[in-house]
């Protein structure tokens, strides 16, 4: 199981920078509440354990979730450092060169120059991995898994009963063996995971832990994967959120159609591919019940009951909200954590919701209702390809 690597309390996840926080007003030490920019209302939060609408009316989930307060976290941080310095023959970089960079901004790596003088992807450390690293990683078939250990394929029913994991899932059955929740065999396989009741009908099986905030260097949080989110106890709706690590899953949260197989669609609610989509409102529109939404969500209720769409998302990653990584243009993003209190919230790689971009106010769903497009600030209109993001009149 994981046990935690550090304690330090976050302010507004701080490996993901403050620009945004700053223009809106908002930054560490500042108990300023005002509403951030580009994210929407205060008090964000998606919910408990929510039904997974995926074609199954049976199945059910746990959903982001839990009390939030106001922050935001739009992301300031492109793939990969600055720009090569130039090689030889009119190459960008010498091959074999190397250079620090992030990916998305979920974790820090290393990128280096092939011969063709280009800079490769982006590859995140791994020295703080404590195991081996089998359960949650990618695969396509069992022979992909490690350890004789079973691959949850994206074209599968087996996630909850409802859908599979984009990018797979390599996993174990377990048992449970005593009345304490930890105390199972799924350590023994891969030491950063725990039995759970994630299969069909409840079945039991191994599931990645993670722990919530910022992750340290080479922590390899949920193996650096885009396509999972971590969610923390808070999120889960099973404890308060104190600025501080919590332990949370791995769980799949596929980001747009394009990460599943065809014949699926990343499921809005859900995170997993599924073979039907939710036939509701959009992130941005009016709602008053969590299932006007497409995502399941109806987020800042004023006194009239009427609150505004969202969905959960990974926060840091690019490729979410129904959007693929390089997509362009990007009309909605992962902008705010669904946890938060005060001036802390989670951060790179936990739950988070997502909120419109804009160029002008016209773009907002809400545009009759006054809402307005509240401009970004430098860093995250280059990261997001947008100029701002949508927020209700003041």
């Amino acid at each position: 199981m994981s046990k935690p690597r550090s304690s330090g309390v976050h302010c507004h996840g701080m490996a993901l920078l403050l620009g945004v926080m700053a223009a809106a007003g908002v930054g560490c030490g500042d108990d300023d509440s005002q509403n951030p920019v580009g994210v929407g209302g205060s008090n964000p939060g998606v919910g408990g354990s929510s039904s997974v609408d995926a074609g199954d009316p049976a199945a059910s989930g746990s959903g982001p979730g839990g009390a939030g307060g106001s922050g935001s976290i739009a992301g300031t941080g492109g793939t990969g450092g600055a720009p090569g310095a130039g090689g030889t023959g009119g190459l960008a970089c010498t091959p074999n060169e190397t250079r620090e960079c992030t990916f998305d901004l979920l974790c820090t790596g290393v990128q280096t120059c092939g011969s063709d003088g280009v800079f490769g992807s982006c590859e995140c450390g791994t020295l703080g991995l404590v195991g081996s690293g089998i359960v949650g990683a990618r695969c396509e078939v069992d022979a992909d898994c490690a350890g004789g250990a079973t691959c949850l394929r994206a074209d599968s029913d087996v996630y909850l009963g409802a859908g599979g994991p984009a990018g797979g899932y390599c996993t174990f059955s377990c048992t449970i063996t005593s009345q304490d929740p930890y105390a199972d065999d799924c350590a023994a396989r891969d030491p950063e995971s725990l039995c759970g009741p994630f299969g069909p009908d409840d079945s039991l099986i191994c599931i990645r832990t993670c722990l919530s905030l910022d992750p340290d260097p080479g922590e390899a949080k949920c193996l650096n994967r885009p396509d999972l989110m971590c969610l923390s106890q808070a999120a889960s709706g099973n404890m308060s959120f104190d600025g501080m690590r919590q332990l949370g899953y791995c769980k799949p949260q596929c980001g747009s159609d394009a990460e599943c197989p065809a014949g699926r669609v990343c499921h809005s609610q859900a995170g997993i591919c599924t073979t039907a989509q939710v036939d509701a409102a959009p992130v941005g529109a009016r709602c008053s019940l969590d299932t006007d939404c497409n995502g399941r969500a109806c987020e800042d209720r004023n006194a009239e009951n009427v609150g505004t769409c969202t969905g959960p998302c990974v926060l840091g990653s690019l490729s979410g909200c129904g959007f693929g990584h390089d997509a362009s243009p990007r009309d909605i993003a992962c902008l705010q954590p669904a946890i938060a209190a005060g001036r802390f919230s989670e951060g790179a790689g936990d739950a988070g919701l997502c909120r419109e971009l804009c160029d002008v106010a016209e773009d907002c769903e809400r545009f009759e209702d006054g809402w307005v497009c509240s401009s970004l600030n430098e860093a995250a209109k280059a990261f997001f390809g947008r100029t701002g993001g949508c927020t209700p009149p003041r």
